[in-house]
């Protein structure tokens, strides 16, 4: 009986590393599309910002540029600083952003991209 009992046990710690190793790799994953993401942002963030002085060089106010910002802001009817709100995937069901053509989950036709 404590044959089983060990074995038993042996098994747990087994299933146990497992899950560790895959919660370790989650992690580093996870950290990788953080660090993708910030250089996206950054690289945003620079070109928002070379138009912003292009359109103030060329005589565009920072009041025209607020004004275009809050009328872009509602096309989707809401004030809330997103373009667009999120569909939902008639294959699968998971939320897809308006923005997307294809299911990014499951890779089903969604909408076609309008801009």
């Amino acid at each position: 009986m404590q044959y089983l009992y060990n074995m038993f046990q042996d098994l747990r710690i087994s299933d146990q590393d497992v899950k560790l190793d895959q919660a370790k790799y989650r992690s580093f994953q996870n950290e990788a599309h953080a660090h993708t993401l910030a250089e996206k942002i950054d690289q945003l963030y620079i070109m928002n910002l070379a138009a912003l002085e292009l359109l103030n060089e060329l005589g565009v106010s920072k009041s025209q540029i607020q004004r275009k910002i809050e009328e872009i802001d509602l096309r989707d009817g809401k004030k809330d600083g997103k373009v667009a709100t999120a569909n939902e995937c008639s294959d699968c069901g998971r939320k897809v952003s308006k923005r997307r053509s294809n299911c990014f989950y499951c890779g089903a036709k969604i909408n076609q991209l309008s801009f």
